[in-house]
């Protein structure tokens, strides 16, 4: 492949992020705009300061409703995308490779194993950095995540995954990939992206090391669905089952040794089963 057509690929694997965070924005600022304008006409001779102020507390209520339009409006352009540039022209889709059985037991199993991990990485965190996990903290307060609504586990557990497995590893590694880039470099690049727009060290870095993971998912299944269905039940891991630790009191510390036991049964099982044999598609 030519110097010309590798920058051009290159280019390519970049762009996703930029239409993926641009349409996030655009809208955010669309609605931004529109609710002040409609508060002006509604309240005429109000200051910029409480005008302002009423539009945030207005926007801060819907956060969720905001986001949860913003990524069916992201899913709109980059779902058809990766179909064309990298689904329509295969013979055969394997996405029911996926829901063979011991398949997507594997996927749960590891699922909960790697949250376990990242529930460790977490501990580690607070205990190196308590200000910048506190800030974090305060960050998943403020972004409405933290609270368990019908919104919130659309755009978490639903929207989310299915967004970010289209422009990360459907789209950017793909891209990466058609450049002659080696899998391993290519994977790294956008797992390390897929960290950055998370735009906080805390999240970032476990998402660094969740993309990674889902890279492999992928290349192992050979469909796009391996890597969102884990997502996913990631997600949902991260959710439920944090919730359920949260509960635990504090001082007993057999807990913190039963959780690590678990982490590394779930995670080895969950890695063997993913990962044993062929690819996914191939007759065993």
């Amino acid at each position: 492949m030519s110097i010309r057509k590798r920058i051009a690929k290159g280019f390519m694997a970049v762009l996703p992020t930029g239409v993926f965070l641009a349409v996030q924005y655009a809208f955010t600022i669309f609605v931004m705009v529109l609710v002040t304008v409609f508060i002006a006409i509604g309240s005429p001779g109000m200051n910029s300061a409480a005008l302002g102020q009423s539009a945030s507390e207005i926007l801060m209520d819907s956060i969720m409703d905001i986001q949860v339009i913003a990524q069916l409006l992201t899913l709109l352009v980059t779902a058809p995308w990766f179909f064309f540039a990298f689904v329509y022209k295969k013979r055969k889709i394997k996405i029911l490779q996926v829901f063979r059985p011991d398949r997507l037991a594997g996927l749960v199993i590891l699922s909960i194993g790697f949250y376990l991990v990242i529930n460790c990485y977490m501990a580690v965190f607070k205990w190196a950095l308590p200000g910048v996990m506190s800030n974090y903290e305060a960050l998943v307060e403020e972004s409405g995540l933290a609270g368990l609504t019908l919104m919130s586990t659309i755009a978490t557990l639903v929207l989310a995954p299915l967004g970010e497995e289209i422009v990360y590893r459907g789209l950017t590694l793909g891209y990466l990939r058609q450049t002659g880039m080696p899998f391993l470099a290519a994977n790294i690049l956008q797992a390390a992206v897929f960290g950055l727009v998370h735009m906080n060290w805390v999240q970032g870095g476990y998402a660094f090391l969740l993309g990674i993971l889902l890279g492999y998912v992928y290349r192992k299944a050979g469909t796009l669905a391996a890597p969102i269905i884990l997502h996913m039940l990631f997600n949902f891991s991260g959710t439920y089952l944090a919730g359920a630790l949260d509960t635990v009191p504090d001082g007993m510390w057999w807990i913190g040794l039963l959780l690590i036991f678990v982490m590394i049964i779930c995670t080895t099982a969950g890695l063997w089963l993913t990962f044993r044999g062929p690819e996914w598609g191939e007759q065993e």
